[in-house]
């Protein structure tokens, strides 16, 4: 068995077929936020020497689990030791060549017999393989309410709203420290603000529109989120800007947008409006149609990173990082 030392480890299963967006909410989240390191095992695969707080934060974990033992070989395994108590064991592989039938010898190794419980068990032990075996304490993720939060669930719905998931992204994108105060000038119905007060952050919105401001404030309401302010007006238009610690928002676009004027003025207004609103390194996390609209950024802002997310066959939404120089 390899030496884990004295620290937690865990092995993070993150969804599949979007790894450039699960490697960067690992990346900003543990590492950046939390000031963890992470060793990539595959696309969907990470360990890391942190803390389920930490872990807890990622928008895009599908399971993960407490190291207990680290094995080159399989039958290696029969060295581990176990909490007392019920349990299960699920093998989940890299390659797809483990399963079921790798369970049962497993099971067999640590002499599972008699202590196998599906419905009431006091434990679950998780073997992850990549190259080797890492035996984990299953853990369950403390937010298990995303599908709860989608836009149909919500007391005011618009069907535009963004996937919880990825507005959770886009919050994690900007590793924020706790506490922060963080503004989406075009909030819409508040899909965004809610992911950024459920993590605990302090969250305003403003929208030009007086249906979207009262449905933000509705739905923020009933997610339980107290610490929060809408305003109806046009962020454009502000005379004296509030300052924040950060901006997420996902800009208008297409034919709910709203937009008056040309995508330039609305855009180079938007960069002088979020240069009043942020001091100098602080980080605005964007969603945008189009990344030549961030040409209209450079005199204020520096693009840290951009992601794409295909949606259909005329949207792409690019998720971008701006830098306050």
């Amino acid at each position: 068995m390899i030496d884990l030392g004295q620290k937690d480890a865990y092995i993070i299963e993150q969804h599949g077929g979007i790894p450039e967006f699960s490697s960067e909410d690992i990346e900003s989240t543990i590492t950046k936020k939390y000031n963890f390191s992470f060793k990539k095992l595959s696309d969907r695969f990470f360990k890391s020497d942190c803390t389920e707080e930490s872990v807890n934060e990622l928008a895009f974990v599908r399971r993960y689990g407490k190291i207990i033992g680290i094995f080159e070989n399989l039958e290696d395994i029969r060295n581990i030791s176990l909490p007392e108590g019920k349990f299960y064991i699920r093998v989940i592989d890299h390659g797809g060549c483990h399963g079921t039938e790798h369970e049962r010898i497993i099971g067999d190794q640590v002499k599972a017999k008699g202590r196998v419980s599906f419905s009431d068990n006091d434990f679950v032990l998780l073997i992850f393989h990549v190259e080797s075996w890492y035996v984990t304490l299953e853990r369950v993720k403390k937010d298990k309410k995303n599908n709860e939060r989608r836009a149909p669930m919500r007391p005011y719905f618009t069907p535009i709203s963004m996937d919880p998931q990825f507005a959770a992204f886009l919050v994690n994108m900007g590793y924020f420290r706790k506490g922060s105060r963080l503004l989406d000038p075009f909030c819409g119905s508040g899909g965004i603000l809610i992911e950024a007060g459920v993590k605990g952050y302090q969250v305003s919105g403003i929208d030009i529109l007086p249906q979207m401001a009262m449905g933000a404030s509705v739905n923020l309401k009933f997610y339980g989120i107290k610490d929060f302010n809408i305003t109806k007006t046009d962020f454009l238009k502000i005379e004296k800007y509030e300052k924040y610690d950060g901006i997420i928002t996902d800009f208008p676009y297409g034919r709910n947008s709203h937009i008056s004027t040309s995508q330039e003025i609305f855009y180079t207004q938007c960069a002088k409006a979020m240069n009043e609103v942020l001091e100098s390194g602080s980080r605005a996390c964007i969603v945008t149609d189009n990344p030549e609209n961030l040409e209209f950024f450079k005199n204020y802002f520096t693009v840290d990173k951009i992601l794409k997310q295909r949606i259909h066959a005329s949207l792409t939404r690019n998720f971008v990082r701006l830098i306050k120089n």
